[in-house]
């Protein structure tokens, strides 16, 4: 196996990446979606956006790949950061840099590889979108010139990124070890520490902006029953494609946090009581519709929704008050039937 060599501007590289705030931060649906398209264009039962630190390469998206991380030096993505273009590998085991990978040996037994270098606003490569398969193949000039495309979408979304003011504080704050801490391994949302202190943090910018923050409580319905039926691999799955499906109606600045077992909290910035009834629809429809395949068949799940509002024109309001509300919404949307919103008067 031949690693990767570490690029002659390496400590500015690095200072570069760091400074984008991305590195061990929640999945963010703009990335996954263009990961999505990568997969379903080249029909690769993975695709992946990978930011190369220093001694790991950490998947910002990954799609048909459980692990969220794998150390640099076996990383092909090292090679693509050094080389800065397009690096394609046909057959895996039959090139001397990588038949003796663990990558290649063992999990996810890598053979056929294309990966883009992906380039941040000041012009450093700081990882690549990639294509793998475990079987060999070939790609053609065009399909190389569709891969990069889809790495100039990436990369206008490293520009565009939007966070609200509070996260892009909180990550600022802390280093990528302290960030991991704080989103949930298995649906890579804020843990429950985390999405209560940005809830905390956005109703303190509310109240100074004198802005609206809207807090959602969400439950999927008897999701004892999957896990009891089906068991808990599958009580997993179901999780993930829930949460994607909520993701995937949220924008880039709202945050979304796993508040309990199969109860999540959402903390929307500048939004009313207007806004906040259009996208829970949105939500519990997205969620209906989402067809999840268990076992030899695919299930439908439902989620329950209670709301909040908070007016940052009024008197503050303390957030434990505010999550009891949005919470008592929340059980009564379930004491009425379930796949249902409620919302409270604060």
């Amino acid at each position: 196996m031949i690693s990767a060599p570490l690029p002659l501007n390496e400590t500015a590289r690095l200072a570069s990446l760091h400074k984008m705030q991305i590195l061990a931060t929640p999945a963010e649906e703009a990335f996954d979606r263009i990961a999505r398209v990568a997969q379903h264009i080249f029909q690769v039962p993975t695709a992946l956006i990978t930011l190369v630190d220093e001694h790991k390469q950490w998947f910002k998206s990954k799609i048909g790949l459980a692990t969220q991380e794998t150390p640099r030096n076996v990383s092909f993505c090292a090679h693509v950061v050094y080389n800065e273009k397009i690096l394609v590998i046909e057959d895996a085991s039959k090139d001397e840099r990588f038949l003796d990978n663990p990558l290649v040996c063992g999990s996810p037994h890598i053979r056929f590889y294309a990966g883009r270098p992906l380039r941040n606003h000041e012009g450093f490569v700081v990882g690549s979108l990639c294509l793998v398969d475990k079987k060999p193949r070939q790609i053609s000039d065009k399909e190389l010139a569709i891969l990069d495309d889809l790495g100039y979408w990436v990369e206008s979304v490293f520009m565009v990124r939007g966070l609200s003011k509070v996260t892009d504080t909180l990550l600022s704050e802390l280093d990528s070890a302290k960030r991991e801490s704080l989103i949930d391994p298995l649906l890579r949302v804020w843990n429950r520490g985390a999405i209560m202190d940005i809830l905390s943090r956005e109703n303190d910018h509310a109240q100074r902006q004198n802005s609206k923050l809207a807090l959602l409580m969400v439950d999927i319905d008897h999701f004892k029953r999957v896990n009891d039926r089906y068991g808990h691999p599958a009580g997993d799955d179901v999780l993930i494609e829930v949460v994607n499906a909520i993701r995937q109606q949220l924008r880039s600045y709202d945050s979304l946090g796993r508040y309990g077992g199969e109860e999540f909290m959402i903390a929307l910035p500048q939004t009313g009581q207007a806004e906040i009834e259009r996208l829970a629809e949105r939500l519990r429809l997205a969620v209906e519709k989402t067809a999840i395949d268990v076992e030899d068949h695919q299930l439908h799940c439902t989620i329950s929704i209670g709301t909040a509002v908070i007016d940052g024109n009024e008197h503050k309001q303390d957030i434990e008050k505010i999550v009891m509300a949005a919470d008592q919404a929340l059980l009564q949307a379930k004491l009425n039937g379930r796949n249902r919103i409620e919302h409270a008067q604060l």
